[in-house]
């Protein structure tokens, strides 16, 4: 007889973190569902007794117990007789509940329909703001782009050149009256123009291109 045991673990980081005998959640990682990982096999040897003697004195399957009290081993009888029934688990718990000395994990937001965008200029990544948050304004002296430390060497960009704006879910580029012009798909910007990741090409100036990218859940262009 064999004994089979699955061992999970946490899908994020298996090593570090503590495998379980039985399904549920990462102490760590409250969120991550354990997975099975590997299964062990136990041989243990068959010691059971057997019914009836060596001899074959003993009572047969099929005949009625014996004037001593044996208990009949037709199918019949066994049938009538009660079977232990295995345990039922325990009930899983909830992982939103909080553990004794830890705190809740913060709710999670649901997601907003509009996906999570970037402008890459000069090589640094522009968030594109989320609709209702204001516009995402381009330029030398535009607050979004103060990070961007190539930017002074950009002399061509107007010091507000263009900006980028929701609208029913919907992202438009606006040029802000620049003195070299905004183009999207090698077309001047005269009024507000739809962008969409890899769908335009979006460039200001002669030579300025700014791709429009989707980030993922780290930050990171897709």
């Amino acid at each position: 007889m064999a004994t089979v045991t699955i061992r999970y673990r946490c899908p994020v980081t298996p090593d570090e973190c503590p495998s379980s005998d039985r399904r549920g959640f990462c102490a760590v990682h409250q969120w991550e569902r354990l997975v099975p990982e590997r299964v062990y096999v136990t041989a243990e040897p068959d010691d059971a007794p057997r019914t009836g003697a060596p001899d074959g004195s003993g009572p047969r399957p099929g005949t009625d117990a014996d004037a001593d009290g044996v208990a009949d081993a037709r199918p019949e009888a066994l049938a009538d007789r009660p079977r232990d029934r295995p345990a039922r688990p325990s009930a899983r718990p909830d992982p939103r509940e909080p553990r004794e000395g830890t705190t809740a994990p913060p709710a999670r937001q649901p997601p907003s329909a509009a996906p999570c965008l970037a402008l890459v200029l000069a090589g640094a990544l522009v968030p594109v703001r989320a609709e209702g948050q204001g516009p995402t304004r381009l330029g030398r002296d535009a607050a979004d782009c103060a990070h961007v430390t190539d930017l002074a060497a950009l002399d061509q960009l107007s010091r507000r050149h263009a900006e980028l704006t929701w609208r029913a879910g919907r992202l438009y580029v606006t040029d802000l009256g620049s003195v070299n012009g905004t183009y999207v798909d090698e077309r001047p910007v005269t009024r507000p123009v739809q962008l969409w990741p890899g769908g335009h090409r979006l460039r200001l100036a002669d030579d300025v291109d700014v791709p429009l990218v989707e980030l993922d859940e780290y930050g990171a262009p897709r």
